[in-house]
């Protein structure tokens, strides 16, 4: 079988680069095998990991050579691509976005070898398409609920036109809709009057000041216990599909704030509340990558005594500031490691005995990794430290993958499993025996307890690599 290994040099010695910038590099091959490749195919790309099903994108696609490799030589091929512009490279609590330089070489009749160097990539502007409508206002509850209404009572129309006997079912179902409508809807208005709530601008940046108001015209006195004002943003991942996707969120910020204590609002007057609050300095941009999401926030909730409150939202949008016009962008960083994250455990840790001594365990390991995920070179050296220590392993099992052969790492007719750690949940990638198979058969979302060794990092899909012993039970 013919065989090649391919690495990616660049020419710059820092790794960081803005978001439309040209990287320029070279594909190193070597053989040890004449070769016919049909393609050597190089590009920008950027791929989510973590929790959520995994979205991909790409920059840019060179193919930089064809033809014939003959065995035992290094062949040198240089690049100049463009980094993808959006998303910008983001290290989470459930999301992670990362950017890469990929090279594959399509190889007929065999396994294509292919390689990758990570980079990291800053914004220099916002979403394609960012979607200021959602965000603009929200009034007496939002746009969006009304919406959700005419749609839901149009089916609910068709369904009883097209079959006369749903009448049966359509009579509790109308009630439990009109009894949510009158609690959560109709009681709320009618005691509070008019009432609008509105974002002075859906579109913002890191530090700068969000501003709302909330106005209300009651046609009577109306007492009020306080008005909390929220704003947070969120990580929302989704993973698997159909009876088996499940959601998972983080708040990345959160901030709540007293509007206005217990008060009573005149009858005939319009009453004006301010609401203001400082976003946070961060790089926690909104994103939305499929099944991932990274979404700003505003809830508002008017807390009457004795009746169901008042409740709206109304999203917005956080941007680099250079996406919004302010300025250019400052100069890029020295290296490419993102910031080791508040806390970071030291880039040493005292070796772990084996299950028949007294060390540091598997849980103390996955933590000390967790903490240092936002550092690629602290992570290497701590998961250095362990490799090959054996270690009594458990894990959430998400699914078994179909492939396993092709992964160089996996064990001989055996198989590759994704899991992630209980908590925190570091994604694992599992390595299994083939007389483990029926283990990760039908398993999901079950905890799998065994042993184990860490064998590496996944930086692709940004997963903790754990060979399973041969006699692991």
């Amino acid at each position: 079988m013919a065989k090649c290994n391919l690495s990616i040099e660049l020419a710059e010695e820092n790794e960081s680069f803005w978001g439309g910038q040209s990287v320029r590099g070279t594909v190193v091959v070597h053989t040890d095998a004449d070769v016919q490749c049909k393609g050597l195919e190089v590009k920008t790309a950027w791929r989510t990991h973590g929790y959520g099903n995994v979205a991909t994108g790409a920059g840019q696609t060179l193919t930089v050579f064809q033809g014939q490799w003959v065995a035992g030589q290094t062949y040198r091929y240089d690049f100049e691509l463009i980094t993808a512009p959006w998303p910008p490279t983001y290290h989470g609590h459930y999301l992670n976005v990362d950017h890469a330089i990929e090279a594959r070489a399509y190889i007929p009749w065999s396994f294509d070898p292919k390689t990758s160097r990570m980079i990291q990539v800053w914004p220099t502007g916002g979403p394609d398409d960012v979607l200021v409508g959602q965000a603009a206002q929200a009034a007496n509850g939002g746009v969006g609920l009304k919406i959700f209404g005419s749609v839901f009572f149009l089916i609910f129309a068709i369904v009883i036109l097209a079959n006369p006997f749903a009448w049966i079912l359509a009579i509790p179902i109308g009630m439990l809709v009109g009894v949510w409508w009158l609690v959560f809807r109709f009681l709320p208005r009618a005691r509070l009057g008019e009432v609008e709530y509105r974002l002075d601008t859906p579109r913002l940046a890191p530090g700068q000041e969000l501003l709302a108001e909330l106005v209300i015209h009651p046609k009577r006195n109306v007492q009020l216990n306080r008005i909390l004002w929220k704003v947070s943003g969120t990580e929302i991942c989704v993973s698997g599909s159909g009876s088996n996707r499940s959601t998972r969120r983080h708040e990345v910020f959160a901030n709540e704030l007293q509007a206005a204590g217990e008060t009573t609002l005149p009858a005939g007057q319009v009453t004006r509340i301010p609401l203001r609050i400082q976003l946070p300095e961060t790089t926690a941009y909104s994103l939305d990558l499929s099944d991932n999401r990274l979404s700003w926030t505003t809830d508002l909730v008017v807390d009457i005594p004795h009746w169901p409150d008042w409740k709206a939202n109304a999203g917005f949008q956080l941007l680099p500031p250079v996406a919004l016009g302010e300025g250019s962008a400052p100069p890029l960083p020295e290296a490419a490691v993102i910031e080791p994250t508040a806390g970071s455990p030291p880039a040493t840790m005292p070796p772990p005995a084996d299950s028949g001594g007294a060390g540091v365990t598997f849980d103390e390991t996955v933590r000390h990794i967790w903490a240092a995920r936002g550092d690629e070179e602290q992570r290497e050296l701590l998961i250095t430290a362990v490799e090959d220590i054996p270690f009594e392993i458990q894990a959430v099992i998400e699914r078994r993958l179909l492939y396993g052969n092709d992964d160089p790492a996996a064990y001989r007719d055996g198989y590759v499993v994704w899991a992630h750690y209980p908590d925190p949940e570091l994604p694992l990638t599992l390595y299994a025996p083939h007389h483990l198979a029926d283990d990760f058969e039908q398993a999901n979302r079950d905890v799998w307890k065994g042993r184990g060794r860490i064998s590496g990092y996944d930086r692709r899909h940004g997963r903790l690599k754990i060979h399973l012993d041969e006699l692991s039970q």
